[in-house]
């Protein structure tokens, strides 16, 4: 049976700990273990309560028992450094400001192998580009560069033609029109 019991001072400071707006989810629900353990119930009520199991209250009520508040919240956790260094994103997002270019996932992958040496997948890259505050825009369909240049040119004063009321230099008439059609 493991019976905590608070002093003032700890009860001043568990309810300073649970109003932090920066505190996590889980490190919230160990305080309210602590919290409803001090209250008096037992380890059976406080896993119903909180919908954990008996042997996770145990664990944490034992260990904030040894190493009080500063074992609640979560350690960091361990692995490889992130391979998104904040100098490599502060050049990508220099590169990114660079022009008015639009880019895809795909482009900055092959980007970041050109010139940091990285290898991501895009789909994980989008991930971790989002983690870093960074956000996409959608591109509007553009065939301009499908489009020949003397066409367009003709198309537009035929259009500047029409604007003025008159017709284009080829359809005079209508009949004129279904015999070049013919």
């Amino acid at each position: 049976m493991y019976r905590v019991h608070l002093t003032d001072e700890q009860r001043v400071e568990l309810r300073q700990r649970t109003r932090d707006p920066a505190i996590k989810a889980r490190t919230r629900d160990r305080l309210e273990m602590v919290r409803l353990a001090d209250g008096g119930l037992g380890v059976p009520e406080i896993s119903r309560l909180l919908q954990v199991s008996p042997q996770r209250v145990r664990f944490w009520l034992r260990r904030f028992l040894k190493e009080g508040f500063a074992a609640l919240p979560d350690q960091p956790h361990g692995g490889r450094p992130g391979q998104l260094t904040p100098a490599v994103l502060e050049a990508l997002r220099a590169e990114l400001a660079r022009d008015d270019r639009t880019w895809t996932l795909p482009q900055v992958a092959q980007w970041l192998e050109e010139t940091h040496g990285l290898s991501l997948c895009p789909p994980h890259l989008g991930v971790l580009l989002r983690r870093a505050g960074f956000s996409c825009r959608r591109t509007e369909p553009d065939l301009k560069h499908q489009q020949d240049p003397a066409k367009v040119a003709e198309r537009a004063a035929d259009l500047k033609t029409l604007e003025k009321g008159e017709l284009p230099g080829a359809w005079t008439s209508a009949t004129s029109m279904r015999q070049a059609l013919l």
